[in-house]
């Protein structure tokens, strides 16, 4: 199922939140740490828990079978684009076969089909399902290339730029998954090929990056690093090489990508950071006129600050091995003409971590601008807290709030009066992790209940803090927001993280609301599936069985089917969506509607 399009102003903080978001909330994690019921002890002697005494169930293996089996008899009957579409993704995330089906047979014929979203889905569902199995690889790669046995499988002259632009982004799924050596160099060949034919357009080629880029980090072993080093050197070339503006929007997305490829001690990364590094200042210096390699594009500027972020030693004083990198990333993020590369240079940093980061950071929020650069500041420092708390669960030492940055976030929340700063400062406290400042953040939930812009945000603030007292004030949020899908759907992130799944019931109920929405039915059927109650299966199956409903409404049934049945701990995007520079997108990545990043 495809999002409802958007149109805004992408230089705002939520937008990197919206893709960033799923590593900082991981909402699985969350459900799984609190599914044990709280006992009937603790609800009498605490009466915040009574509520909370259903324990989550995640779907057995004959829920998933039986689910795959439902799914796949609805495909085959399906009439509608929206019911296809959302079965075929479903069926992707479950990927599994049945006893008297194929997942890779239910899928193909859809490849021929006369409708371009039915096409394209189908390859992606064979990536999505990431099982590594030849046949998939090999149809996936036939797709992307325009072969001849993709040509007669489709039924068509040509396999068009967004079903091979969509097989590329499949591989890469699979690519992430996959543990054998023939395979994976196969594919990637199949990928490295594409990169270097400038006579493809620009959706294919930023497929292919993108794609590579999703090679396992954590495979080891000499054929692995072969691979690894190969994807490198011909995505580093293709970045180097010479070329006008339009070219550069897709040369953009290299960097991000080497920044994942690359580990911190790995020989390669000294070189590309300093390549990356060299593009910034000269970009910053006013002297690309004189750059031979011509990158005057603004995404080159983001593209670069975003790679560094993972290129670099933490900033901890003036002897640190990258000082001069963090301390170009500092003046790139003060002084430089792009907005959007400013903000991307602090996040950078604050991905970065050390003290000198921390202490540039504070000194900076007090004179940052609350309608620009004061949402930036902190959700930096809460990316900064959230990250020095993760290296001490890494390394098993005790990490205790850092008590400089909770006054000054504490501070700021306390003056904020704009929206998009008082959003900002709550969800960084709730990264931070700042439980004592819960109740400052219950109070502006309860004023700000009614602001879409805003109330989700502080919601999930009290989440990611585990301020169990604000259940009661996000659940009347949930129950309020039936037409409001965006803040409907954070709520219920929010009450995940909390601990409190009463809602399942509910959020099936508006599942059948008499006026079907695409935005509410996208928030409920999301809800449902970051919750993951194997007891929603029921009235989600009887939803998806009933002919009486809408289309529309069968479809999301479908969505929420395959979500709460996914064993994936993150959303099968969120590879794509963490790692890019959402602002150098083509209508095939994200386009608020109908690219991978959109569709649930």
């Amino acid at each position: 199922m495809r999002g409802a399009p958007l149109d805004d102003d992408l230089t705002r903080w939520e937008f990197w939140w919206e893709f960033g978001k799923d590593p900082y909330l991981r909402l699985r994690d969350a459900v799984d740490a609190g599914r044990r019921a709280v006992s009937p002890e603790d609800a009498l002697l605490n009466p915040r828990f009574h509520d909370r005494r259903r324990a989550i169930e995640r779907p057995t293996e004959a829920d998933l079978q039986r689910v795959a089996d439902s799914l796949a008899r609805t495909l085959q009957q399906a009439a509608d684009r929206d019911t296809v579409s959302a079965c075929l993704v479903a069926l992707g995330k479950i990927g599994r076969d049945g006893r008297d089906w194929k997942l890779f047979d239910s899928v193909v014929p859809f490849l021929a089909r006369n409708d371009q979203e039915q096409r394209e889905t189908a390859a992606l569902a064979l990536g999505i399902a990431a099982r590594g199995d030849d046949e998939s690889l090999t149809l996936l790669a036939d797709l992307a290339r325009d072969a001849d046995a993709a040509r007669r499988l489709s039924g068509q002259t040509a396999v068009n730029e967004r079903t091979r632009a969509f097989a590329a982004f499949g591989l890469g799924l699979q690519l992430r998954e996959l543990r054998r050596p023939a395979a994976a160099f196969r594919t990637v060949t199949g990928l490295r090929a594409l990169v270097a034919d400038r006579a493809l357009g620009w959706n294919l080629r930023v497929a292919a990056i993108e794609a590579l880029g999703l090679f396992p980090g954590d495979w080891d072993g000499v054929a692995p690093h072969a691979l690894r080093q190969g994807i490198v050197d011909e995505l580093g070339a293709f970045y180097l090489a010479a070329a006008g503006p339009g070219e550069q929007l897709v040369q953009a997305h290299v960097p991000p990508m080497l920044g994942r490829l690359l580990a911190l001690d790995d020989p390669a990364t000294a070189r590309w950071q300093q390549v990356f590094a060299t593009d910034l200042a000269r970009d910053l210096d006013g002297a690309v006129a004189a750059d031979p390699r011509g990158k005057s594009s603004p995404h080159i500027a983001q593209s670069c600050a975003l790679a560094l972020g993972s290129l670099c030693q933490p900033w901890d004083g003036d002897d640190s091995a990258d000082a001069a990198t963090c301390e170009l990333l500092w003046r790139v993020h003060r002084q430089h003409r792009d907005q959007q590369t400013r903000s991307f240079a602090l996040l950078a940093l604050a991905r970065i971590g050390g003290t000198r980061v921390r202490d540039r950071m504070l000194a900076g929020l007090p004179q940052a601008s609350a309608a620009i650069e004061l949402p930036w500041y902190a959700i930096a420092l809460g990316v900064w807290s959230a990250r020095r708390l993760e290296s001490g669960l890494a390394t098993g030492a005790a990490v205790d709030i850092d008590r400089g940055v909770a006054d000054a976030l504490r501070a700021a929340f306390r003056a904020a009066r704009t929206p998009a700063a008082i959003g900002s400062l709550g969800l960084a406290l709730g990264l931070m992790q700042d439980v004592e400042s819960g109740a400052a953040v219950r109070s502006a939930l309860v004023q700000n209940a009614h602001r879409d812009d805003l109330a989700g945000y502080l919601a999930l603030g009290l989440g990611l803090m585990g301020d169990h007292d604000a259940t009661g004030e996000v659940r009347a949020l949930v129950r309020a927001s039936v037409r409001r899908p965006q803040v409907l759907q954070q709520g219920v992130r929010t009450l995940g993280l909390l601990g409190d799944f009463t809602v399942v019931d509910e959020l099936c109920q508006q599942l059948q609301h008499p006026e079907p929405s695409l935005l509410r039915l996208s928030a409920v059927a999301a809800a449902l599936g970051q919750i993951g109650d194997r007891r929603s299966l029921e009235p989600l199956l009887a939803m998806l069985d009933d002919e009486r409903l809408t289309p529309l409404t069968r479809a999301f049934a479908a969505v929420a089917l395959g979500t709460v049945c996914d064993p994936a701990p993150l959303p099968w995007n969120a590879a794509y969506a963490t790692t890019t520079n959402y602002r150098a997108a083509t209508e095939t990545l994200t386009d608020g509607a109908a690219g991978i990043l959109d569709i649930l």
